[in-house]
């Protein structure tokens, strides 16, 4: 691999600049440490990558990664806590009271074989060969005392553009999924992708199939979290997803505005296999592609079926209270959210209406009835009798929560009781037309429903 030190315009901001002081501001403890002894050394070090790039946009930080010109076993004998996780690549954490810091020696690339690391390392001494061999310019900037951008990110930023750093070709050549990152990128941050780097998508389709899902997976999430989804385009016209997820392809305007509407994550590519008429087994299937944990997939599956449980008017009353019961409380507000964003105007106000449905804790299943499988056996009822007793209590305490008092229900298990030796089937075990208790006048009233 060729290197970019000939492409180097160095642009440096004075130690005044306000992205200096507010480095300087909300820098953690344990960073400044690091810094601190790294000066006493005697070594060049600073602030680099996605740290620096939020400073300047103003947005919430996260990683504090430090690059230095000594090399890691210098960095070892400076600090008394560390673990060498990364020491082949040249890459210390330090572990300091207010959080793990990784440090990194300035490298430089060796030759990419496999698409997604270098077969070498190069220690250099050079900052700027260090941010030569990053993704994207917007990613390749330094700050310390002042700000070390040799590639343009700052014009980037201005312009709200991602950009490779040098030629995208060898960028994306040299680790397949940074096609994914720059229209993830685009994504959290609202930019787009800069014609040359655009255009080089496609070609990186071979590079990009050797990529890890587990790797591939981390990246669309993000993707999916970001303030505009208009990179699904690309992400469609690139092919990308037809490796990912062909089963969702067809993206639009309206899909992808209906999908912004959608909460950040994996609620939108439920919603967008409602769009797509996936089924919920399919949904599952392409998160078990991307190997997401079960539980995720899990949970994308069931806001499916009960988006698809749901009519062209919202549920109400003990209708609702039946669909909370059917889908469970944990799951069923992203799954109104999602029928908000995919069923439009008349789903508005549906995930308001569950939230308070929620807040109210009627009795939902089994567990909440206030008579129990032992209650149903003293009544006479054995085996799988006790179980359909108690699903047609549920049911019939789904019609009005306060019918979940136990005279009331033992009353109407004791009428379930009567029935059986008079029907040839199970049908016994629906609540007994216009049954009501004379004790409790409550029963007969519709004000709960």
């Amino acid at each position: 691999m060729g290197t970019r030190t000939g492409q180097i315009r160095s642009r440096r901001v004075k130690t005044g600049s306000g992205v200096v002081r507010r480095m300087q501001r909300c820098m953690p403890e344990g960073v400044a440490t690091v810094l601190q002894r790294l000066d006493a050394a005697g070594a060049q070090s600073f602030v680099v990558g996605g740290a620096v790039r939020d400073l300047f946009l103003g947005r919430p930080l996260g990683d504090w990664d430090v690059a230095t010109d000594l090399r890691p076993e210098q960095i070892t004998e400076l600090f008394t806590r560390v673990a060498p996780i990364g020491i082949e690549h040249g890459t210390v954490m330090v572990l300091t009271r207010t959080g793990p810091v990784e440090v990194t020696t300035f490298r430089g690339d060796g030759e990419y074989v496999d698409g997604r690391r270098p077969s070498r390392v190069v220690f250099h001494t050079d900052l700027e060969v260090d941010l030569g061999r990053r993704d994207f310019t917007v990613n390749a900037m330094a700050a310390r005392r002042v700000v070390v951008d040799p590639f343009g990110g700052q014009v980037d930023l201005n312009r709200r553009l991602i950009r490779c750093v040098g030629d995208a070709k060898e960028r994306f050549a040299e680790d397949g999924l940074r096609p994914l990152r720059a229209l993830r990128f685009a994504a959290t941050l609202g930019f787009f992708v800069e014609k040359a780097t655009r255009a080089a998508l496609p070609a990186a389709l071979p590079t990009f199939a050797k990529v890890a899902w587990e790797r591939k997976r981390i990246e669309l999430f993000k993707l999916l979290c970001g303030v505009s989804l208009k990179p699904l385009f690309l992400l469609e016209e690139s092919g990308m997803l037809e490796q990912l997820a062909p089963e969702l392809f067809g993206v639009n305007a309206r899909l992808v505005a209906m999908l912004e509407g959608a909460p950040p994550g994996w609620a939108r590519l439920a919603c967008w296999a409602l769009a797509r008429q996936v089924s919920p087994g399919g949904c599952r299937t392409i998160l078990a592609r991307l190997r997401a944990p079960k539980r995720e997939q899990r949970m994308a599956e069931n806001w499916l079926v009960a988006n698809l449980d749901l009519g062209s008017k919202p549920p109400a009353g003990c209708e609702l209270r039946r669909w909370l019961s059917r889908f469970g409380v944990e799951d069923a507000p992203a799954a109104a959210l999602v029928a908000r964003a995919w069923k439009g105007q008349r789903y508005l106000q549906f995930p308001t209406s569950v939230r308070q449905a929620i807040r109210v804790a009627p009795p939902l299943n089994v567990a909440d009835l206030a008579i129990n499988g032992r209650t149903v056996e003293d009544l006479g009822f054995a085996g799988k009798e006790v179980g359909l007793v108690l699903g047609s209590c549920l049911n019939f305490v789904l019609e009005r929560p306060s019918r979940n008092r136990r005279r009331t229900l033992l009353e109407f298990a004791h009428r379930l009781s009567t029935g059986r030796s008079q029907q040839k089937n199970n049908t016994f075990f629906s609540p007994p037309i216009g049954f009501s208790d004379p004790r409790d006048p409550s029963l007969e009233r519709d004000d709960d429903t």
